[in-house]
């Protein structure tokens, strides 16, 4: 299976031939991609994407105006609006076997991590409904018996919760 760093390199390697349509294509891609990525391969996306703007710009003629400044076609792409949207963080919770009751919270940064938590704390060899689904850049995922009793949940968490987690931390750690 590729890794994300080995579609930056192979986006790149085909960018010096691509017509600006692919050119806009891969630009999405990497937007797409963006989100899943450790720190080191963001940057390696981010500069990706300022090659590709300016591969794209190269090709388009632009039109000039009356007062022969370049009137663009399209309006500057902003990466703030879809970063606002983008989940903060992910709560990851777990119910009691026995009776469904809440046993713990934990938050992670991210819905892979979640995932890896959840697969951590669960027993392998239990027999699981898993229900997940990928929306809008946020994931959720239900684990559960087969009859129906919530095992683990892990869905986002939006906004700044660092007051929140520093109120509970201290409850918890006073408990």
């Amino acid at each position: 299976m590729a890794t994300a760093a080995d579609t930056l390199r192979a986006i790149e390697a085909r960018a010096e031939r691509a017509i600006v349509q692919e050119l806009r294509l891969m630009m999405q891609e990497i937007l797409g991609l963006r989100t899943q990525l450790v720190l080191e391969d963001r940057a390696h996306a981010d500069s990706l994407l300022l090659k590709l703007d300016h591969l794209e710009r190269e090709q388009v003629s632009v039109p000039r105006g009356e007062s022969g400044a370049p009137d663009f076609l399209m309006p500057t792409l902003s990466l703030t609006v879809f970063e606002t949207s983008l989940p903060k963080a992910y709560r990851a919770y777990f119910y009691a076997h026995d009776y469904g009751d809440l046993e713990d919270v934990a938050t992670v940064e991210s819905f892979d991590a979640g995932v890896q938590l959840v697969r951590d704390r669960l027993a392998r060899d239990g027999d699981y409904v898993i229900t997940a689904s990928w929306i809008k850049h946020r994931g959720e995922m239900t684990v559960a018996t087969p009859s129906g009793m919530v095992l683990a949940r892990i869905e986002a968490r939006t906004g700044d919760a660092s007051r929140i987690e520093q109120l509970f931390g201290r409850m918890l750690e006073a408990a």
